[in-house]
């Protein structure tokens, strides 16, 4: 009644809050304006989606980047923030950047995710935890240097001789982000050539409550090698289907780039 005082009821403190859908719009949509909309990369063709969990409107720390720190050299970064809600995703935004600016100083991947594991531990909450892959070509050689931290590894689907053949980029694993500092970092490499397509991805895509993560690393490997012949758009969307409407319980992104 217009002059009577209203006080605001207290939560109960025994019933967990459930976010408003208005609250779950607000950051859903911060998440995606930190997600590159633009993927636009002279030599690549390259789509990349994302779709958030659906349980409890969760949104989490998932993102995916590809960029040219400096002329001649081509980043590609997958990375996957433990956790879900509006902090992971504010995280997550600090570690694209970080590793953005990171870039424009070395061309060796391992260095980089040395430095955002320091970034992580000198400037971030003490329980944050994240992992990460990066991908870095060298345009006129067609070689790719990569490291991962504590991440499922990229997928490259190459073609040769006619037939495509599928191949792990499993040879550079480190810790996550955030559990322990090291001086050392893995390098792997391999040479990227035209027609060649590189996918990387977090593990909402293949990872199910009761499942094997091997058993949804091989349903993402022979879809990606079934449909590669398409459009990379194409197969991104047949790829991110892959977990199903059944269970969306958590969220995944997924990037997709050919070499033209």
């Amino acid at each position: 009644m217009h002059g009577q005082e209203t006080r605001a009821q207290a939560p109960d403190p025994g019933r967990p809050r459930v976010p408003k859908d208005d609250d779950a719009r607000i950051v859903e949509r911060l998440q995606r304006s930190l997600l590159p909309s633009v993927l636009e990369v002279k030599g690549l063709v390259t789509a990349a989606e994302y779709v958030p969990a659906a349980r409890h409107h969760n949104v989490g720390g998932d993102w995916y980047d590809v960029f040219e720190p400096v002329p001649g050299t081509v980043t590609w970064v997958i990375g996957d923030v433990a956790g879900h809600g509006f902090g992971e995703a504010v995280v997550m935004a600090q570690l694209r950047n970080a590793l953005r600016a990171y870039a424009l100083d070395t061309d060796d991947p391992a260095e980089i995710l040395r430095r955002l594991d320091r970034f992580v531990t000198a400037y971030l909450p003490n329980d944050t935890t994240a992992t990460a892959c990066v991908l870095i070509l060298d345009r006129t050689t067609g070689l790719v240097r990569y490291s991962g931290a504590g991440h499922p590894p990229p997928l490259l689907v190459v073609k040769r001789a006619g037939s495509y053949r599928t191949q792990w980029l499993d040879q550079a694993k480190g810790l996550p982000l955030g559990v322990r500092e090291s001086e050392h970092r893995p390098v792997a490499q391999f040479t990227l050539v035209p027609s060649d397509t590189l996918v990387l991805y977090t593990d909402g895509l293949i990872e199910k409550p009761g499942d094997d993560i091997g058993d949804g690393m091989e349903r993402l490997r022979a879809a990606a090698e079934l449909c590669c012949a398409e459009h990379p758009e194409s197969v991104c969307r047949q790829l991110m289907s892959l977990p199903g409407d059944a269970y969306a319980g958590d969220d995944r992104a997924l990037l997709v780039s050919r070499i033209g």
